[in-house]
């Protein structure tokens, strides 16, 4: 995404009275098509996105239980994990997926 638009005061009163959010602008801007003055989400971007969102939810779901280890800051093997490797793996392990973090 490009650089965070800054409200005008004005702006951010209307995005208070429309419930717009900040973080719906900058997806605004990312799935929108650019029109004169401003962004615009046409029903066929929102499909467009959607496609996309489903493509990589069925690229993520094929890397369930895959692992790489990482040494030194470079890729040493890859491999799929067992359950019960898994669950070796992960004891005293803290979960620092992207998924369910606020920044």
């Amino acid at each position: 995404m490009t650089s965070a638009l800054r409200p005008t005061a004005h702006a951010a009163v209307r995005m208070s009275q429309r419930g717009i959010a900040r973080d719906d602008i900058e997806l605004i801007k990312w799935i929108g098509t650019e029109v004169p003055d401003g962004y615009l989400v046409l029903e066929k971007n929102f499909q467009a996105f959607e496609r996309a969102l489903k493509q990589l939810l069925d690229h993520a779901r094929r890397l369930v239980g895959k692992r790489l280890v990482v040494e030194g800051g470079r890729l040493v093997t890859v491999y799929h994990t067992s359950r019960s490797n898994e669950r070796r793996l992960l004891r005293g392990t803290h979960d620092r997926s992207l998924v369910g973090r606020r920044s």
